[in-house]
């Protein structure tokens, strides 16, 4: 890869092209996740999976453009810090309105004392999902480290949280049907939307601070 603009050395070309991988990994599994997430949710009436779901689907969107900005890096041999930023915005802007969401649907169920359903491939899905996306969200920082991409780093964090939220949905649906605690999946949906807002305005100072 050419030097910066500021003049320091450029990435790998291998870790460019490692970074460019594992958007694309998670973009496929986000995507199958994500889609099966909601349809279960719908199904059974599970707050928490259709926010784990559609929190999934920024995930994969954000990937997205991620897998656009390395591809492009490796075509031109440099990282372009348009498309950096525009990747980073994605993430953020996308974490900020299905958190939100999630929060006021969690808590409008909460207040009206929606039951909420629950499956056993509800269940196993998000087992699975908390391990899959902790590998994600490890390899993902680390070669944001690498390559010095924040959109990676950012979108590494926001697997994290998917991970997190994976963790939270198998509390929220596996309490409503072994607990009968049906008040248990809106709380979750609404702690899945306050982890969301919060690591996109973390994200958002990081910005911030680094600009100054």
């Amino acid at each position: 890869m050419q030097p910066a603009a500021d003049g320091t050395a450029g990435p790998e070309r291998a870790d460019v092209h490692a970074a460019w991988l594992v958007s694309l990994q998670s973009v496929i599994w986000t995507v199958f996740a994500s889609t099966i997430a909601i349809a279960l949710g719908v199904a059974s009436e599970s707050a928490v999976l259709c926010a784990f779901g559609a929190i999934g689907f920024v995930d994969a969107l954000g990937s997205a453009a991620l897998i656009y900005h390395f591809r492009h890096a490796l075509r031109h041999d440099q990282l372009s810090d348009r498309l950096e930023a525009l990747a980073h915005k994605v993430v953020i802007a996308g974490l900020l309105a299905v958190g939100t969401t999630a929060v006021v649907v969690g808590a409008v169920r909460l207040v009206a004392g929606s039951e909420g359903g629950s499956s056993n491939p509800g269940t196993v899905l998000a087992a699975v999902s908390l391990v899959v996306l902790l590998v994600l969200s490890v390899r993902k920082q680390a070669l944001a480290r690498r390559v010095g991409s924040e959109a990676l780093l950012a979108d590494g964090r926001l697997s994290g949280v998917g991970a997190m939220q994976a963790g939270v949905t198998l509390f929220g649906t596996g309490a409503a049907r072994f607990f009968g605690w049906d008040w248990a999946d809106a709380l979750a949906a609404g702690i899945v939307g306050l982890v969301a807002i919060t690591v996109a305005i973390t994200s958002i100072r990081s910005v911030r601070s680094t600009n100054q």
